[in-house]
């Protein structure tokens, strides 16, 4: 009787898992995106294989009930219309390859057509456990900056704490016989993500009510930070007692793991157990074959979209070649932003000399983004931010060489097609905009200058010439 029961509650999840079916042949572009980075078993993207199927194994476990419900025609058609729209956003983003918006419009797209093609009901019954795939879209790595810099702070004060002698200087942990640098892979993402995801796994098997849920979440966050600072905190006091010997100064991998092993299982041992009755998932007998027309408007879209962009690059900075001088002082710092150099110039400005780059791309095919990926103006390792504020659409930074007293100023400006912005975040955005208007070109633009003091001169200096550094456009 037991077979009988579990074939015939699986048999009445097929509706559910035929709509992920769909959604997945239909939107396979994105998918294919997704499992290239999933295979890569990067540091927070390791855990998503398994996440998945974590997924589906809930899925299959929830109870459904195969009922004659219809919802009405009000919201049905509201149902309709916000898949379709869902959908066609997923294009606009897709078409330019701006990936994360559209992974997670996919996400919603997904629950949206389950509402419109099953039941209201059969949405909201498997919202919580669809909610497992947003561990699974790369939208954690956009917190490794913040966490480096959570990190060192805060291992910073139980360094000082612990009478050691220190030197704290960006990221950098300067110790007497060594440096212990906190890179982006000490950031303790992948302990924050594990964590986070095991809470929400708790509150999905064990039905926390909403007040549990959250305590269970930030319980869960706080373990993944605390298990990231003692690990940097125990490197810190091996590294100083050992001048740096120990073998775990190169190789602390396996360590890490154990540290959070012994502080998550526990916690997930005691935590609250709760055995609530399966609450059923309502599916209408007759499927709403009209939310299949609307979920494949964005795919209809993107195949029919199939246009080449034609190589097109009319930034130049040739505006400065009134102020060029020639130096043998080096000014600034190499920038590598991981895109191409197409022009430099050092000028005399305000009575400063100035160091100006031009990096550009365009994309090779219609479904290039315009905006690439930056990877980072200067090496976090050798370069520290003091302080930075935003002036004439450029960002304006003054930045510490780590270990010493060198600084420079530099001003940072993206130009997509013919708008200029100093947010990256802006810039990826302003992509459907350039998209739109036809300027299929991306430039980033760099002036940099040399500080004598305290930069506050040279930022002021640099702050008026930014006028005429601006790339003109007709």
């Amino acid at each position: 009787m037991d077979l009988i029961r579990n074939l015939a509650r699986n048999l009445t999840a097929a509706p559910i898992f035929a709509a992920i079916f769909v959604v997945s042949l239909l939107y396979l572009s994105s998918l294919m995106t997704l499992w290239q980075k999933w295979v890569l078993w990067d540091q927070d993207l390791a855990h998503a294989i398994p996440t998945i199927g974590v997924m589906l194994v809930l899925l299959v476990r929830s109870n459904y009930a195969i009922k004659d419900t219809h919802p009405t025609n009000l919201l049905y058609g509201l149902l309709l219309v916000a898949t379709a729209g869902c959908s066609l956003a997923w294009y606009l983003f897709e078409s330019l390859s701006i990936s994360l918006p559209a992974y997670l419009l996919l996400t919603a797209t997904l629950c949206l057509f389950i509402g419109a093609a099953l039941s209201p009901s059969a949405m909201l019954g498997t919202l919580p456990i669809l909610g497992l795939l947003l561990f699974t879209i790369p939208i954690w790595s956009e917190l490794t900056g913040v966490l480096v810099e959570l990190s060192t702070l805060v291992v910073g004060k139980m360094v000082k704490l612990s009478n050691l002698t220190v030197l704290i200087d960006g990221s950098s942990l300067f110790i007497p016989s060594g440096t212990i640098h906190i890179a982006d892979g000490c950031s303790g993402i992948r302990y924050l993500i594990i964590s986070l995801l095991m809470g929400y796994i708790l509150i999905l098997i064990n039905q926390y009510r909403l007040r549990t849920a959250i305590i269970t979440l930030f319980a869960a966050g706080a373990l993944g930070l605390f298990a990231n600072w003692l690990r940097i905190y125990l490197l810190v006091l091996i590294g100083y007692n050992t001048d740096m010997q120990s073998s775990l100064m190169h190789d602390h991998e396996t360590f890490g793991w154990i540290l959070f092993a012994c502080l998550l299982i526990p916690a997930i041992y005691f935590a609250p157990i709760n055995r609530p009755p399966n609450k059923i998932i309502n599916i209408s007998k007759r499927p709403g074959f009209l939310a299949l027309v609307a979920v494949s408007v964005g795919p209809l879209l993107l195949y029919i979209n199939t246009s080449t962009p034609s190589p097109h690059f009319p930034l130049q900075l040739s505006h400065l070649d009134a102020f060029k001088i020639t130096t043998s002082e080096p000014i600034g710092t190499e920038l590598s932003p991981g895109i191409t150099r197409v022009d430099k110039r050092l000028i005399e400005l305000e009575g400063l000399k100035i160091r100006v780059d031009l990096f550009a791309h365009t994309p090779s095919s219609a479904r290039e983004e315009i905006v690439p990926y930056i990877q980072g103006l200067t090496d976090r390792s050798n370069w520290s931010i003091e302080q930075s504020h935003s002036q004439s659409k450029f960002n304006l930074a003054i930045y510490k060489k780590v270990g010493g007293n060198t600084r420079v100023v530099i001003a940072t400006q993206y130009i997509v097609g013919k708008i200029e912005t100093e947010k990256y975040i802006a810039a990826k955005f302003l992509q459907l905009v350039a998209n739109a208007a036809g300027d299929k070109y991306f430039g980033l633009l760099t002036a940099q200058t040399n500080c004598a003091n305290d930069c506050q001169d040279e930022l002021n200096k640099l702050t008026r010439a930014l006028a005429s550094i601006s790339v003109p456009q007709s």
